[in-house]
């Protein structure tokens, strides 16, 4: 119980009761992940929750659940009491089970002591603490998580390290429907920043509580769904943060209209078409021929002479005509790699949201 620690503040960040149940829910189906994870059967219904290095916990779980997620600090870290049921910890390889009767009352006696909130103390918990969410997770003594749900303490003692999270204001959740498919679903930042929810079952319910509104109508201002998707795909992990970066929307929409500017060019300006060499000599074999047996013909033979002419200015014509920049085409046509080229470095996410 609070009364427990007299020196120490409980941390509540006067969130709605509807987020703070969500918040809740949320980390209580953490708790039950957790325990499938211990299970090779219950390993197989966590997806991508779960791979070879284990299950996934604390900041990393809440970037793979929460759009624009990052730990970003918001004041000086303190000591404080952090709501267990709004804390997000790691059951997976150590239990309460794990201890007798007397091995948990010693335990949970060492862990309540107010000295475990300093970040200068033996076994001390280190907890992030996602201020407008009322989400803590654990850093630094994630196990005793849930050893406290288990023995029913409500409260932890932690050194807190205050974060930010993006305002419900400037997000907004647009609901993709797809025939003969689950929906899915982008959150857009500021109208100019996509990121996918990896995870709506586990996302969308708190971030409706925290006021982010879910739309079903794609905005004729943004790029289409189809070239949305397209540049969704083409993404790449970065070299550092291995993580797929926030596509920039209004520079979707201006690559693309780049692409689609059309260009004069000549069929040798095209990259990617194969242009036919072999035919062309030859053009060229038979325009020479024509030219030798137009001189060599008598004047008296003048219709003989007029055919050799024809023929020499086709096989010349033939053999011009790749280099004649009489075509118009899109950009994305002649040079596929010309806006990869221009806009080399732009449109990359900031280092905070």
């Amino acid at each position: 119980m609070a009364e427990s620690y007299p020196e120490l503040q409980c941390v509540d960040g006067g969130i709605s009761a509807e987020l703070r149940e969500q918040i809740r829910t949320m980390v209580d189906a953490k708790y039950l992940v957790d325990g499938l994870s211990r299970d090779r059967a219950g390993r197989r219904l966590l997806g991508p929750l779960y791979d070879s290095s284990g299950l996934r916990h604390g900041a990393e779980l809440f970037r793979r659940v929460f759009p624009f997620a990052d730990i970003d600090h918001d004041g000086a870290a303190f000591s404080g009491l952090v709501p267990t049921a709004q804390t997000i910890g790691a059951s997976e390889r150590w239990t309460t089970r794990a201890l007798s009767d007397q091995e948990r009352e010693t335990s949970l006696v060492f862990l309540r002591a107010r000295e475990r909130a300093s970040p200068a103390a033996e076994n001390h918990a280190e907890y992030f603490w996602i201020r407008p969410l009322g989400l803590f997770l654990a850093h630094e003594g994630k196990n005793r998580v849930g050893f406290f749900r288990d023995m029913q303490v409500d409260w932890i003692p932690a050194w807190v390290i205050p974060c930010k999270y993006i305002a419900a204001d400037r997000l907004s959740i647009y609901r993709i429907s797809k025939e003969r498919q689950s929906p899915t679903y982008w959150a857009v930042l500021d109208e100019e920043w996509l990121e996918p929810l990896e995870h709506p079952d586990w996302a969308l319910p708190v971030l409706k509580a925290y006021g982010v509104q879910v739309r079903r109508d794609w905005p004729a201002e943004f790029p289409s769904l189809k070239l949305t998707a397209a540049a969704l795909g083409d993404r790449s992990c970065g070299s550092i943060s291995h993580r797929l970066p926030a596509l920039n929307l209004p520079l979707v929409r201006e690559k693309n209209e780049y692409e689609s500017e059309e260009v004069t060019c000549s069929l040798l300006d095209i990259k990617g078409i194969k242009v036919p060499w072999r035919s062309l000599l030859w053009a060229g074999a038979v325009s020479m021929a024509a030219i030798i047996a137009f001189d060599a013909l008598p004047p008296a033979w003048l219709k003989l002479r007029i055919a050799a002419a024809v023929v020499a200015g086709a096989g010349c014509a033939v053999m011009l005509l790749p280099s004649l920049r009489i075509l118009r085409l899109p950009r994305r046509l002649v040079d596929p790699y010309a806006a990869q080229r221009k806009f080399a470095g732009k449109g990359l996410p900031p280092s905070r949201w």
